[in-house]
């Protein structure tokens, strides 16, 4: 889900943005910032992925982790870890 922080954008310049990256997923426009604030988002993007225990078990940006091998060796095998084969 894409979020864009209200404080950052108004709903038509995110909705514009939106229309030009041709979304696949959906999008919200939190007007008062309430996520990045409750989850203490601090840049963007940033990526959760949540296990199957509903916890979250990585944080980050995913575009930086795949341009570094060792953080895409790591995220790889933190994925086969959380995420086994069925």
């Amino acid at each position: 889900m894409e979020v864009s922080g209200g404080q950052l954008a108004t709903y038509e310049e995110s909705r514009e943005d939106w229309n030009a990256w041709k979304l696949k997923h959906s999008a919200l426009w939190d007007k008062d910032n309430r996520n990045h604030n409750n989850y203490g988002i601090a840049s963007w993007p940033t990526a959760y992925l949540i296990g199957p225990d509903g916890k979250v078990f990585w944080e980050g940006n995913p575009a930086v982790s795949l341009r570094r091998e060792k953080d895409l060796t790591n995220f790889k095998k933190l994925l086969e870890e959380k995420l086994p084969a069925q």
